[in-house]
């Protein structure tokens, strides 16, 4: 096929030229509209069916719990797809196979499809699609090109208008909720709980993390309404034996109902709520296993494996162990040590005081005895205000930093409030990201350790700037 596209970078700032509401960070006429994805998706021969899916939705851990589950599914044998969002580096990282790039020529062909396809047929639509709604057309060109028999797919804003909603999967998956996208979602804890329980569907399991009473009551009612059966994480399994080191996590998973089980577990991934995570996608996974056994009888992909249900004691244990040890999730509280350099450095995606807070958590554990710095950037449209209350009294020294051109950012106004804020340390302003950096390594000394956070985009821009000046990364 003929394509002016030369790289996968290419293609994907094609996709970008298209209405990229994930940019927006003031209130905007809501575009979600799910008849535009499912007339794309019917033009490309319905790319959905015939995966089996699990379907995550929530305000935090998303990205966590779909890297789990994705990898537990891997190492059950089966070629699995992953769709996340957002990215820290290139877009190529919201979709892959259980985690790993596909090569850039399966990207550069099915954008391909997808940019003859859209220069060639008039859309029948006042507006044309978004650029999230191309990208999840396209991981599903993906996953159905390069035959994975699971996917498992990740909202992005939302859950019932969510551009991934035309999906029905073998189970439904909320994560953690808390106010968020609040110009889109709804003021209340109960109207955002409505919204992501909009991924229930009939008749199908679905899972659920610890939530606030006020949200779990939006999602029993959703359920009981589809007919599916909700099950709550503390109902199924308890988390002992919790440690938190720089090396991740360990913690015991054991479930007394059915047929018990208990898994000693480690994960990569810092922090004591990686625990719930984990044990969230263990129960997706199950659920979902038994509804592919139950559901579409005879299928060749793997059946074999659980002819006649799951061993938890066996070869399933085994998938779980290694899955939850080799998933990754960058920018989740990720701990790195540049090659050369003493401090140690922390990259994390919060932006929410509710991720600030379990940030906090991880902090006071591992880096108790050791100068701290805090490297901040948000965005427009969040409360940075609470998340610097959260975090400030644990450092030493905060650098308040622009955290990259993708969405919209005023430093000025982040640094302004925390000068007010914070009268008994040093803070600074540095608008260019590697000054920033220079700094905070500069002043965390041998010893010391850096943690960057704010959004996203401010652990992405540091992540480049570590990868292309210094040569490396190791991970502790």
């Amino acid at each position: 096929m003929n394509t002016d596209i030369a790289s996968a970078d290419e293609g994907f700032y094609y996709l970008e030229s298209f209405t990229n509401l994930e940019k927006k960070t003031t209130l905007y006429e809501r575009e979600f509209r799910l008849f535009r994805v499912k007339y794309l998706f019917a033009s490309f021969g319905s790319p959905h069916e015939g995966i089996n899916l699990i379907h995550i939705a929530g305000s935090k851990g998303r990205g966590s719990t779909s890297s789990f589950a994705a990898s537990i599914l891997k190492n059950c044998g089966f070629k699995t797809g992953l769709y996340a969002s957002p990215h820290l580096l290139t877009y190529r990282e919201r979709i892959t196979l259980a985690g790993d790039f596909f090569g850039d020529d399966v990207y550069i062909r099915n954008i391909s499809y997808i940019k003859t396809f859209l220069e060639n047929e008039k859309i029948p639509f006042e507006t044309p699609p978004t650029t999230f709604e191309l990208l999840t057309l396209l991981a599903f060109l993906i996953f159905r090109e390069q035959k994975c028999g699971w996917a498992v797919i990740e909202t992005g804003i939302g859950g019932r208008l969510d551009a991934t909603n035309i999906i029905t999967p073998l189970c439904s998956v909320i994560t953690p909720l808390e106010l968020e996208h609040q110009d889109i979602l709804g003021n209340s804890l109960a109207e955002i709980a409505f919204e992501k329980a909009g991924i229930i569907k009939n008749s199908i399991p679905a899972v659920t993390a610890s939530q606030p009473e006020t949200a779990l009551e939006v999602l029993k009612t959703a359920a009981s309404g589809k007919n599916s059966s909700l099950t709550l994480i503390t109902d199924a399994m308890r988390i002992s034996n919790t440690a938190v080191s720089v090396s991740g996590t360990s913690f015991t998973i054991t479930c007394d109902t059915g047929e018990p089980f208990e898994y000693n577990l480690q994960t990569r991934l810092l922090g004591s709520f990686q625990a719930e995570n984990s044990a969230l996608a263990i129960l997706a996974v199950i659920k979902a296993l038994e509804k592919y056994r139950d559901f579409q009888p005879g299928e060749p992909d793997n059946r074999k494996l659980f002819p006649e249900g799951i061993s938890f004691s066996g070869f399933f244990k085994e998938a779980v162990i290694k899955g939850i040890s080799e998933a990754k999730a960058a920018g989740r509280i990720e701990y790195l040590m540049p090659r050369g350099f003493q401090p140690g450095i922390i990259l994390d995606s919060s932006h929410t005081p509710g991720s600030a807070e379990k940030l906090r958590s991880v902090i006071e554990t591992i880096g108790n005895s050791k100068k701290k710095v805090l490297l901040f950037g948000s965005v427009e449209g969040k409360d940075f205000k609470k998340m610097l209350e959260i975090l400030y009294p644990l450092f030493n020294e905060i650098i308040i930093s622009t955290p990259g051109i993708f969405k919209k950012s005023s430093p000025e106004i982040s640094y302004n409030y925390a000068k007010q804020l914070i009268n008994d340390r040093k803070v600074s302003l540095e608008i260019v990201p590697a000054s920033a950096l220079k700094k905070a390594l500069e002043s965390a000394g041998d010893k010391g350790i850096i943690v960057v956070t704010g959004s996203f985009y401010m652990a992405g821009e540091i992540r480049k700037i570590l990868e292309g000046e210094y040569c490396g990364i190791s991970k502790q």
